[in-house]
């Protein structure tokens, strides 16, 4: 079977690069900071154009460093989406508070209408998710969090790259936290993660905060944790920036070909990118309305595929302390709908969209009685 994220093959193509960035590493001794991390810093701040980047260990640790830079407090409620990934709602939690969870719409994105819904009086702020690639509405979610004073991290984790109205995935909003995990479209060889804003006092709680609570003087003035990206995964994605938009034109041919080939199948629905969005194609995700049975025929043909998440959070049995979520994901019916309808299909650059659409198109009626079956 094809490789659904094919990293060796990345790694193929550019093995001498990034074998030449992991010897100067190893030849420098700096290993942990050092010149490779600044530079890698520098320029992931002209790609955002965002004041400050700071790297760090993890996506899920750039989502606490925020929270912990933006002052969360115990019982404070954040407003997050009902259909992502764990880590999102999970950060709220680890640093005390309570999430609160909103439906998305058909674009897999945070619905504003369902964030207005679910503020309370205890609400300090939104965490929106770019996901699969694209970015949610910004524009719409600033027009709430200003009326309500609150305050929004934008989860970046898979937009990086992305562009809204011309500007960069990491710079809409008060705070923003990515990843760099390796199946990632900007992906490293390990873990590692940074986060992005414009505000001095932010930026520097988050520094701050990633190395025990220590400032600038010196002083541990409060706790904090240890959370770095090292020096090779630095120089890693230093080289892979490089390839980077090449990487990203040929995401967004396999999702061409891929949209060209569905939308004329009964029954399917192709990704949507909403008005003034750039998508680099995280994900390419199909609602299928008879998805396990759809997916079982792909298997069959060696085909891979990935369900990108099989139950909405606030189902997950981690949550149910917290009595708000059970009535939330009450709430929420699209979100329970993509659980049960998403279906993801290779789209990395070192993907061949073509042949997967080759090998379904000689078994194209067996397909078509399973959509057209009721």
């Amino acid at each position: 079977m094809i490789p659904f994220v094919n990293l060796a093959a990345q790694y193929k193509m550019y093995r001498e690069e990034l074998d030449s960035a992991i010897s100067s590493v190893l030849q420098s001794g700096d290993y942990i900071g050092g010149k490779a991390v600044r530079n890698f810093e520098e320029n992931l701040r002209i790609d955002t154009g965002c004041a400050h980047a700071i790297s760090c260990a993890s996506g899920t640790s750039a989502l606490r460093l925020s929270l912990r830079a933006l002052g969360l407090e115990p019982g404070d409620e954040v407003i997050v989406p009902d259909y992502t990934f764990i880590a999102t709602a999970e950060a709220v939690v680890l640093e005390g508070g309570i999430p609160r969870f909103a439906d998305v719409n058909e674009n897999f994105l945070i619905a504003p209408e369902s964030v207005a819904e679910r503020i309370s009086p205890k609400t300090v702020g939104i965490i929106a998710v770019d996901l699969f690639g694209q970015c949610a509405d910004y524009p719409r979610l600033q027009e709430i969090a200003q009326k309500h004073h609150l305050w929004i991290l934008e989860d970046a984790a898979q937009s990086f790259g992305a562009t809204q109205n011309g500007k960069a995935a990491g710079s809409l909003a008060t705070i923003a936290a990515t990843s760099f995990y390796p199946t990632k479209p900007f992906g490293s060889f390990g873990d590692g993660g940074a986060v992005f804003t414009n505000d001095e006092h932010l930026a520097e709680r988050v520094r701050i905060f990633a190395r025990h609570g220590q400032n600038a003087q010196g002083v541990y003035a409060e706790c904090g944790t240890n959370s770095r990206l090292d020096a090779i995964q630095a120089a890693i994605l230093s080289v892979k920036r490089k390839h980077f938009p090449a990487e990203l034109e040929r995401r967004r041919k396999n999702a061409a070909r891929y949209d060209s080939f569905f939308s004329k199948l009964p029954a399917i629905s192709t990704p949507k990118i909403e008005t003034g969005n750039q998508s680099i194609y995280a994900q390419y995700a199909l609602r299928i309305p008879k998805r396990d049975a759809f997916r079982q025929k792909l298997l069959q043909l060696e085909i891979p595929t990935r369900i990108y998440y099989e139950s909405p959070l606030s189902q997950e049995p981690c949550f149910a302390r917290f009595k708000t979520a059970a009535q939330d994901g009450k709430q929420n019916p699209i979100s329970n709908k993509l659980a049960e309808e998403s279906l993801c299909l290779p789209i990395c650059a070192f993907s061949d969209a073509e042949s997967i659409i080759q090998k379904i198109n000689g078994h194209l009626p067996e397909f078509l009685e399973l959509l057209s079956c009721r």
